[in-house]
């Protein structure tokens, strides 16, 4: 059976390109335009891994990540491994990320063979 992977992103361009990358290693890929929108799908679906970008309207992926694994927590669901992406170098965002012990922290552009070891790693 194919992992699930939820896929966290604002950007039209990055979402297709991660989809068709995830979709050719055998993975099954679900996206959410936003936090708010990832957290509706939390609630119906169970995932094994989600890749999250840090900056979005509204909700940022870390404020997104947080609620995600509060309502999981509240469930008594396993909280799925994370792995944020981010166009911006921002020490600040990547701290506050590093509370959810995530298992990367990719900086876009990121390198494609980098990004699907690190999530082949995280789902062992």
């Amino acid at each position: 059976m194919a992992k699930r992977i939820l896929v966290i992103d604002d950007e039209e361009l990055i979402i297709r390109s991660l989809t068709k990358l995830l979709e050719k290693n055998g993975f099954e890929v679900f996206v959410a335009k936003s936090g708010q929108d990832a957290l509706v799908m939390v609630e119906e679906e169970r995932f094994n891994l989600i890749i999250s970008d840090m900056r979005m309207p509204g909700v940022n992926g870390v404020e997104a990540v947080k609620s995600i694994y509060e309502a999981l927590e509240k469930e008594g669901a396993a909280k799925p491994p994370v792995i944020f992406i981010s166009g911006y170098a921002d020490k600040k965002c990547e701290e506050e990320a590093e509370s959810l012990n995530p298992v990367a922290y990719i900086y876009k552009p990121f390198d494609i063979s980098d990004l699907v070891n690190k999530i082949k790693e995280a789902l062992k």
